[in-house]
């Protein structure tokens, strides 16, 4: 009996999840309609399911998904009247076959180059120059949002190539209406990442280019969810907006957006943050306060309170903790497997640099302005220059 229940309870749970989906109980009917050869009442269905779809302003993986099944039936339902004329049927679903999956797969393939560049992994996007081609000469099958990910797509497979970064800008504020939540959000997140890879590389000016992406997508509502504001969103704004030194801006922003964190996140989420405020204006005895305050469960929290301890350290002359914070990070960061190796360097080099901005010995110093500004992947590259000038005055 508690199997028998237990199999119900299942059943209702699938029915319960395909009734909140109304296309596709409308497409199961249809389908059921033209296998009865019920013309009138298929007749009658299908052009509400025309109608519907024609209203729809948002073409989503559902809207594509929808249109290439309801083809499929179209189709199938043409071959049962056994008329022997032409039909466009077959080469509307062809056509829907293409949107549906040249969308899904550059959607999954801009996922994969976004994921490792954060994680140690590598994926195998399994497409060639020749599939790339096929898909601009097909003109993006007339698809804004398809053309979009394409764009995604080439900023992420040719970072250096920043108009790709330009084209999607554009893209962004032109197509906005026509773009569902779910895919602004990503297409928002893509380009803060890239944005974010770049500021790693010492590329200052998309500091204001990724802080502009984070407001406009959060006073759009796209970063906040049922459970609230996503605290690395939350802390990434203030992050940035530190670097443009807007501390009046942060301290509003604080107070209008703390309340709007999930529970679980919003006590560390808030010393961080409040730590990362008092560092910058100089009152670093309550930035180790908050500090202190934090559980550093979350790998994001980690690196970044290292750094900021570490630099707090250094400003108040505590050379021999700081020495020992950078020996220790530099041993977590070698024997962690889970970082990317663009992600570790960026760390293992600031706590290099920053050994030797300590150490002062001569002939590293001479040559430490040069790597400050060459070393590719670095953070706080514009501290470690500020305190190098620094040193070398004194």
């Amino acid at each position: 009996m508690i199997s028998n229940l237990n199999k119900l309870v299942e059943r209702f749970l699938a029915i319960r999840g395909i009734e909140q989906q109304p296309q596709q109980m409308t497409l199961a009917l249809l389908k059921t309609l033209s296998e009865k050869k019920l013309e009138k009442s298929y007749s009658q269905v299908a052009r509400q399911l025309e109608q519907e779809m024609k209203a729809k302003i948002h073409k989503d993986n559902t809207y594509f998904l929808t249109q290439l099944h309801w083809s499929e039936i179209k189709e199938q339902h043409f071959q049962q009247q056994r008329i022997r004329k032409f039909d466009p049927s077959l080469q509307h679903f062809a056509d829907n076959l293409d949107k549906y999956y040249f969308f899904n797969r550059l959607k999954i393939a801009c996922a994969m180059l976004d994921r490792q560049t954060i994680f140690q992994t590598a994926y195998a996007l399994n497409f060639s120059e020749a599939w790339i081609q096929h898909l601009e000469q097909q003109e993006f099958f007339g698809e804004p949002i398809i053309q979009v990910y394409y764009t995604i797509f080439q900023a992420l497979l040719n970072e250096e190539e920043e108009d790709h970064f330009i084209v999607l800008k554009k893209f962004l504020t032109d197509h906005i209406s026509s773009i569902a939540a779910d895919d602004l959000k990503d297409m928002y997140l893509f380009a803060i990442n890239y944005c974010a890879r770049k500021i790693r590389q010492g590329k200052e000016t998309y500091v204001s280019e990724a802080l502009h992406l984070y407001r406009k997508s959060i006073e759009a509502g796209l970063l906040i969810d049922k459970q609230g504001l996503s605290p690395w969103a939350f802390t990434n704004v203030i992050k940035l907006s530190l670097r443009l030194q807007e501390y009046a801006w942060i301290e509003s922003f604080i107070q209008e957006y703390a309340p709007k964190l999930p529970e679980t996140f919003k006590e560390n989420a808030l010393h961080y943050n409040m730590a990362e405020l008092y560092y910058y204006t100089h009152r670093f005895g309550e930035a180790q306060e908050h500090l202190n305050r934090v559980a550093f469960s979350d790998l994001n929290y980690y690196l970044g309170a290292r750094v900021l301890l570490a630099k707090i350290f250094y400003e108040t002359n505590e050379e021999e903790a700081l020495l020992s914070l950078i020996s220790s990070f530099t041993i977590f960061l070698k024997r962690n497997k889970q970082i990317s190796n663009d992600l570790k360097h960026t760390y293992l080099n600031f706590c290099q640099i920053l050994f030797q901005i300590v150490r002062r010995t001569p002939s590293q110093m001479n040559k430490l302005k040069e790597k400050i500004n060459s070393t590719k992947l670095l953070t706080d590259r514009a501290w470690l220059e500020t305190i190098y000038n620094q040193a070398q005055k004194h």
